[in-house]
């Protein structure tokens, strides 16, 4: 039997298996000891498998706790953190404008398809190619023209109040106060954003299943974020029209063509919209349980509703004007609860980066997490993880709280939509305060907060309200 012919007899499929086996485990091996020992990152503190491979980041996320985890990391760990094995998480509060300068580019970990094929200003890399589309888009956005929707926003939270009152006010039903934040929320921006409200408000209920499906494709983005390498693979492949977890269609139930679904738009409907639910729902959370706040805010909004100060439907500038306390409890509730408690990955600038004595070199993935960095004690003192509505009081606290707040993003990528969802949350749960007194109910679930792809929402927050007597302005005569 010749050379040839024995070579050929060992060709056999289980051998073909196991070739191909050892070879998987051999370059497995190669890349665990180069990034753990070889690697120019090797020098950050971080877990083994982090440093080894991306699928421990991708595990923890699809767990649901990776924002719990990097917590816990960095009170083990210290500031900065490897959480990959090219990817450091800085917990410094004030490192925030090193890490998002104004040149910096957003890394493959935003390349996920989850909006369509054609890139948002979210996920565009680039910062140059952002700072062109930026301007192409931030007229609508601008406090000017934000300030002009005000109307649009009264008219929402009126018929959401008229339908509170109606649906569970009334009869003293108990309800998931978690689906009516986001159903005021999608409304006023589909007000905005379309010209008409979707409807969420006057029935009651999850338009087309929207919200239901955001939530349930987060787990796949959060997926895709983190496996970015391999996710731009797919993205060549057919595949790619896979990946966009929307199944858009028209009134009639037809497929919509993707062109017509703009990237900015499904952002910003979902997105933005949801993510102000979360923290109308994080705010009824944390003062139900904070009964001496919820006290002193009832005691500001009657206080200055008795002197005539707010209107009907408050007006944005007299809530900043008048209610400092009930402005402190929604950014506190931001700061503790952000609604995206998710990592921002941008890479490090020629010529590097450095962090604590070590260099983190050009072309490093580096990121913070507002979930952390809100609950930095060298900023928030001691009791950071404690809800002190107080501690926005202090202007000078107060200015620095708010330089380095992470909840919209920061630098020159900071949301588009970010005075918007104030508007809202400094307007909505107002109203609610003043015409309701929502109570825990009783027998019913606890209530608990989900964060699945870095997205985060509450479910489960079950109330039940009855309507306050009106507190009427006094005369001055």
């Amino acid at each position: 039997m010749g050379l040839a012919e024995n070579v050929l007899s060992l060709l056999t499929a289980t051998n073909l298996v196991l070739v191909l086996l050892s070879y998987v485990l051999l370059r497995f091996a190669y890349q665990i000891i180069y990034y753990r020992f070889f690697h120019p990152l090797s020098a950050f503190p971080g877990p083994f498998w982090a440093s080894a491979t991306r699928l421990w980041i991708t595990f923890q996320n699809l767990k649901e706790t990776e924002y719990l985890t990097f917590y816990e990391l960095s009170k083990k760990y210290g500031p900065v953190v490897r959480v990959s094995p090219t990817l450091l998480l800085v917990n410094d509060h004030s490192k925030l404008p090193e890490v998002y300068h104004r040149n910096a580019d957003k890394t493959g970990h935003y390349i996920t398809g989850s909006f369509g094929e054609n890139e948002s200003l979210f996920n565009m890399r680039s910062h140059k190619t952002h700072a062109v589309f930026r301007k192409h888009v931030a007229g609508p956005y601008s406090f000017t023209n934000v300030k002009k929707m005000e109307p649009l926003i009264d008219a929402r939270i009126k018929e959401w109040s008229k339908k509170l009152d109606e649906t569970f006010a009334k009869p003293g039903e108990p309800f998931d106060f978690a689906w009516w934040a986001v159903y005021m929320a999608y409304d006023i921006i589909s007000e905005i954003g379309f010209g008409a409200p979707f409807g969420f408000i006057e029935k009651g209920e999850d338009i087309g299943g929207l919200i239901q499906g955001f939530h349930d494709g987060l787990p796949a983005f959060g997926v895709l974020a983190r496996l970015h390498p391999f996710t731009s693979w797919i993205k060549t492949t057919f595949l790619k029209k896979y990946l966009t977890f929307l199944e858009a269609r028209t009134e009639d139930g037809n497929p919509l063509d993707l062109e017509y679904i703009r990237a900015e738009v499904l952002l910003v409907l979902l997105a933005g919209a949801d993510t102000t639910g979360t923290a109308f729902q994080a705010l009824i959370q944390f003062l139900l349980s904070n009964p001496e706040a919820y006290e002193r805010m009832m005691q500001e909004i009657d206080d200055a509703s008795s002197k005539g100060l707010i209107s009907e439907v408050p007006q944005y500038s007299e809530v900043l004007e008048h209610l400092p306390f009930f402005v402190g409890c929604v950014k506190e509730t931001m700061r503790l609860c952000p609604s995206a408690p998710n990592i921002f990955p941008r890479y490090v600038s020629e010529p590097g980066l450095k962090l604590y004595g070590k260099l983190a070199p050009a072309g490093t993935e580096i990121s913070c997490n507002p979930y952390i960095v809100h609950r930095d004690p060298a900023l928030y003192g001691e009791d950071a993880e404690e809800f002190r509505p107080e501690r926005w009081l202090d202007p000078t606290q107060a200015k620095l709280f708010n330089k380095y707040n992470f909840a919209f993003g920061y630098g020159s990528r900071v949301c588009l939509g970010r005075d918007i969802a104030m508007m809202e949350l400094f307007k909505g749960p107002l109203q609610f305060f003043r015409q309701f007194k929502p109570e825990q109910a009783k027998d019913k679930p606890e209530a608990k907060f989900i964060v699945k792809g870095g997205i985060g929402y509450w479910r489960d927050v079950w109330l039940t309200i009855s309507k306050r007597p009106e507190v009427k302005a006094q005369s001055t005569m």
